[in-house]
């Protein structure tokens, strides 16, 4: 069968590989714990989105920029739909309805609802875009994810707010992004390195332009250098960089599915991390409704099974 934009190739890798792969994936939960926490603590501090999203894109753009340049000739060989799918998914759009949502929420609902859901979108793409049918392993793994949403969505509190459900809100649609921009990373056939430069760098300029056009009302001056070197550092080298470096290395390695069993940990060690950092509290729905999705996506990977999804 000849190769099309729509092609989905199988993952053959060899032992030494797939080690890596799952190193990549682990190190990935890591920097999405520390991303969803670095978020959360932005929202609580004077600095803007605006801001942070700058150094989530603007800084290792720059850094990634002969990367950028050189690569230039590898991005023309890849379909349109996927170079934007890589450009948009991972975008400023992206991270403004994450900052966003994060803000609304807290930081179990953000590292659980984006991870989670992600492999719901997924799934949906596969069947509607390619055709693909789901083998039962994943369609009860989808079917538990989305019990464990809809429990973190109908909160039986007595202080429910349309805040905390347009958060939530945000939070999925965010998680849609990320989807387009996983399923564009294996379908690109691009090196990890030349994925981040191709996230950050685009994206870069258009945040640099839109505050040089808008002049806002930025908060970096209220607060002691040692907190913005803090977000920089995480906004822009850990996750700016190694995020995508990790999470792309991971998918050509192992798969999405197994990077996303993988990923499942992240609301729990992000969860943590909140409670010990930020003293956030959690609720029975919240509690019950992070366990399902974890566990919902861990069945929906296959690994369980020890099959191999394209």
């Amino acid at each position: 069968m000849s190769k099309t934009i729509l092609t989905i190739e199988n993952i053959n890798s060899t032992s030494k590989q797939q080690i890596i792969g799952l190193f990549l994936a682990l190190i990935t939960v890591l920097i999405w714990s520390s991303y969803a926490l670095s978020l959360r603590i932005g929202a609580l501090s004077p600095l803007s989105l605006t801001e942070l999203t700058f150094f989530r894109y603007a800084v290792p753009g720059f850094i990634l920029l002969p990367i950028f340049i050189k690569s230039l000739k590898d991005y023309r060989k890849v379909p349109p739909i996927y170079l934007f799918g890589i450009i948009f998914g991972s975008g400023v759009l992206f991270f403004f309805l994450s900052g966003y949502g994060m803000q609304l929420t807290q930081v179990a609902y953000g590292s659980t609802l984006i991870p989670g859901t992600i492999p719901l979108f997924v799934s949906l793409i596969a069947v509607i875009v390619y055709k693909q049918t789901l083998p039962n392993f994943r369609k009860w793994g989808i079917i538990i994810i989305c019990i464990g949403v809809v429990i973190m969505l109908i909160q039986t509190e007595t202080n429910w707010s349309n805040s905390l459900l347009i958060g939530q809100a945000l939070l999925i649609s965010s998680a849609f992004l990320w989807s387009l921009f996983t399923i564009s990373i294996r379908q690109s056939g691009l090196a990890p390195l030349k994925v981040a430069a191709l996230g950050a760098f685009p994206n870069g300029i258009f945040i640099t332009i839109w505050i040089l056009v808008t002049n806002p009302e930025l908060g970096y001056s209220s607060l002691p250098m040692s907190a913005v070197l803090g977000q920089l550092i995480v906004q822009g080298i850990i996750v700016g960089v190694f995020s995508g470096i990790c999470f792309s290395g991971a998918i050509i390695r192992i798969g999405a599915e197994k990077t996303s069993a993988i990923g499942a940990a992240t609301p729990a060690v992000a969860t943590i991390l909140a409670t010990i950092m930020l003293n956030e509290y959690l609720n029975t729905s919240i509690l019950i409704g992070m366990l399902l999705v974890i566990s919902g996506v861990f069945l929906a990977s296959g690994v369980l099974n020890g099959e191999r999804v394209s």
